[in-house]
């Protein structure tokens, strides 16, 4: 019961903060824009499909999404103060889902090479653990095969960390990039007079 009533209250903070469309029951993330070109970034080859969108601004919708808690959905709306170009509004929403259906796809290459470093790092691990295991009985004694035995064995164990860093945590994180941009990619982008 507890819980159910700081989510209000923290939902109703966040509708102080940032507008809310009751209709589609979304947080709206305002951009504006003194004029259309400034939702892309300024060394972007105007030629490309997928255009770069600005760096600041995709921080920003980031540090948006961050605030807002991720079962809600959210709107990006363009508040520009031009005159209203129905063509670069189209433009500008093509630009925005293609760069993070670009992001997506980058992100999601990330995670695969990812798996297979930590599978190849769990291997390597197991090779110097068993090495270790083998050899150890072998190993005369003295400070030096000690050594070198312990060096093993602790070769082992770092790979095999870093093999389960990389499979949990870090692909945590960018499990979380890639909802946040897929989160993005299905918003739906207005714009208005601003």
């Amino acid at each position: 019961m507890r819980w159910k009533k700081r989510r209000s209250i923290a939902l109703e903070y966040l509708k102080s903060i940032y507008r809310y469309n009751e209709e589609a029951g979304a947080f709206a993330i305002d951009v504006r824009l003194s004029d259309y070109s400034r939702a892309f970034s300024q060394w972007d080859s105007a030629w490309a499909e997928v255009r770069e969108v600005d760096p600041s601004l995709v921080q920003y919708l980031k540090d948006c999404s961050n605030d807002i808690p991720f079962r809600s959905p959210v709107e990006i709306v363009f508040a520009v103060s031009d005159p209203r170009d129905a063509e670069a509004e189209e433009q500008i929403v093509r630009g925005v889902r293609n760069y993070f259906r670009y992001e997506i796809f980058v992100e999601r290459g990330r995670l695969r090479r990812m798996f297979r470093r930590s599978v190849t790092y769990a291997g390597v691990a197991i090779l110097f653990l068993a090495f270790a295991f083998a050899v150890e009985p072998a190993l005369p004694d003295g400070v030096i095969a000690a050594a070198f035995g312990e060096g093993i064995y602790v070769g082992g164990w770092v790979f095999l960390w870093e093999a389960i860093s990389q499979l949990i945590f870090q692909r945590a994180s960018a499990r979380r990039t890639i909802a946040d941009y897929r989160r993005f990619f299905d918003a739906p982008i207005r714009f208005e007079s601003g």
